[in-house]
């Protein structure tokens, strides 16, 4: 039989692709109707993205609780049947205070349990020694949602409405996503004979190697110097992302091409241009982490990010404008890889662990 590890990364990218997309990519666009409609300010739309990192990340720990116990499978579905709830849910708010509900509860729970917390545990049950690359390939997935959902989407909510491309993004999910959840996603490939990364006989771990508590972690200098470049890292990535299109408009790039029989907008093709980086970044700055002492390449990638942000802030020629959009998008691969390999430098996992 053939090995099913790499269906369950393909799936896991379909995933991350939509969920990723609908929640956080296709949003800025929505920005003016929002504003319009609902009478809320740009403060209060960045509000809801907040809420839902905030209200996510306090649900992905119960989740993680249940993804240990319970069929990942049957998670997925049910988080895509909450994912669905609250997209449906967004087509019907008349407040900005309703929106901000539905992002940091619906979208919270059904987010994470069909995309990345349950993409991740199931990639991980597949894979050992390629874990890295396979998580890589799904998280992949995210940046072309960047790339090629915003392009999409953006003439479809002049054509038929905000509201209406909420009901199209819930009938996806409903119709599309949860099926192949329910005929493409295994839990563990014993459940049908198979074994990780398609080797039957697994090394077992060296059990002398010493695991840290995640309590230990806290009592070190290096785990805070760490977490908070990185959070702070993203913050910046976050904010900038999100208010691309709007500022991209606010710098006067209002021209819209027609390629193809196909409207695009400067300020969507700019934007969808920064999610390209993504990608080209994971392949990149992957290569170098896997080559390099991974303080090199993070230290290049967040020094491209600064410059990035000085040029969108500073430029006023278009074609600048996209090149820098592009150097500040290649640090968004930040997901996987990064991250993890300088936590893997400062403390020693087993290689099982490693992504």
């Amino acid at each position: 039989m053939k090995f099913k590890g790499w269906q369950m990364v393909y799936t896991g990218m379909m995933m991350e692709f939509s969920v990723v997309g609908f929640i956080f990519y296709c949003f800025p666009l929505m920005f003016n109707a929002l504003e319009r409609d609902l009478g809320a300010t740009q403060s209060q739309l960045s509000g809801a993205l907040s809420l839902w990192f905030i209200s996510s990340a306090v649900a992905s720990i119960f989740l993680g609780r249940l993804l240990d116990k319970f069929s990942i499978k049957k998670i997925m579905m049910i988080g895509g049947v909450i994912f669905s709830l609250g997209l449906f849910s967004i087509s019907f708010v008349q407040s900005s205070f309703s929106l901000l509900l539905i992002y940091a509860t619906l979208l919270a729970i059904g987010g994470p349990a069909l995309g990345n917390l349950s993409v991740t545990k199931l990639v991980a049950n597949w894979f050992e020694s390629n874990a890295g690359m396979a998580l890589g390939i799904a998280a992949i997935g995210i940046s072309f949602s960047g790339v090629v959902l915003p392009i999409l989407v953006d003439p479809l909510i002049e054509m038929i409405g905000w509201r209406n491309v909420y009901m199209v993004f819930g009938l996806i999910v409903i119709f599309l996503l949860i099926p192949t959840v329910r005929y493409f996603v295994i839990d563990t490939p014993e459940e049908i004979g198979q074994h990780k990364d398609n080797l039957p006989d697994q090394p077992a771990l060296d059990s002398s190697q010493d695991l840290m508590e995640i309590k230990d972690f806290f009592k070190h200098g290096i785990f805070w110097i760490i977490s908070l470049a990185f959070a702070f890292q993203f913050l910046a990535m976050g904010g900038v992302l999100l208010h691309l299109p709007l500022h991209s408009e606010n710098q006067g790039f209002l021209e819209t091409w027609t390629i193809l029989g196909f409207p695009i907008k400067q300020t969507v093709f700019a934007y969808s241009f920064a999610a390209f980086g993504g990608v080209v970044g994971k392949v990149f700055f992957g290569y170098l982490m896997d080559r390099l002492n991974p303080n090199i390449p993070v230290m290049i990638m967040m020094a491209m990010q600064s410059i990035g942000i000085f040029g969108l802030t500073l430029i006023d020629n278009y074609l600048f404008f996209t090149f820098f959009c592009f150097i500040f998008g290649l640090r968004l691969w930040r997901r996987y890889g990064s991250y993890e390999c300088l936590f893997f430098k400062s403390f020693w996992f087993t290689k099982s662990r490693l992504c």
